[in-house]
């Protein structure tokens, strides 16, 4: 089979469609992976047993559930319950709260890392607990985090070719449906390498020159 440049054209505006939703998807599930993660490890770090419990319990069902089987669950599994809600809100609460779990380890770990004096000396300038946390603890957090924040950007933005199969439209969907039409699967499959790829080269370039600027 060789490669036919009308087809390539033809498919182009539809595998366009499929970078708006990929961009819009991973933008709007890194909203809530990264606030939520954030959360997530503020209360695990102030609440009580049953506060710490269930952010636990919620840690590890997000981690040890396949992301494909709390898509199907949300999409088919809660209309039998009565509960419908459009396919693209659910891949972004999904994808979003799934990765807020990976989040939430990462500012954990960057929270054990901050010196413990650095309390004492906020309690020593009579700071409250609020204060402490958001005009000291907090930035910290994050600066500490964002290297590998980022890479779970990265991670969500490669995960949501799977969101395909709940309907939603996105570049890996757009490049199937595009193959199964035609029964070409050259074009569409390498074009949509090529566009992920494209995609996230500017995006590791920054994250390189990030980790290079803190390190």
């Amino acid at each position: 089979m060789t490669w036919d440049w009308s087809y390539t054209l033809q498919i182009l505006p539809d595998l366009m469609v499929g970078v708006w939703y990929t961009v819009l998807i991973t933008l709007a599930a890194s909203a809530i992976a990264l606030t939520g993660g954030l959360l997530l490890a503020i209360l695990e770090s102030l609440g009580a047993d049953f506060g710490r419990a269930f952010v636990r319990f919620w840690l590890e069902l997000a981690r040890g559930v396949p992301v494909l089987v709390l898509l199907y669950f949300t999409f088919y599994g809660l209309p039998e319950m009565g509960i419908v809600l459009p396919a693209v809100p659910i891949g972004i609460g999904v994808l979003g709260l799934v990765y807020a779990a990976y989040c939430s380890e990462v500012y954990r770990g960057s929270l054990i890392t901050i010196p413990s004096e650095l309390r004492d000396a906020c309690v020593a300038l009579s700071l409250s607990s609020l204060v402490t946390w958001q005009r000291v603890l907090v930035p910290l957090m994050i600066k500490r985090a964002l290297p590998a924040l980022l890479n779970y950007v990265l991670g969500m933005f490669r995960e949501t070719a799977v969101l395909f199969a709940i309907g939603i439209p996105v570049l890996m969907g757009e490049a199937q449906v595009a193959a199964d039409q035609s029964f070409r699967y050259l074009e569409p499959f390498t074009l949509a390498g090529l566009i992920y790829i494209g995609m996230n080269l500017p995006f590791l370039y920054f994250l390189s020159r990030f980790k290079v600027k803190h390190a």
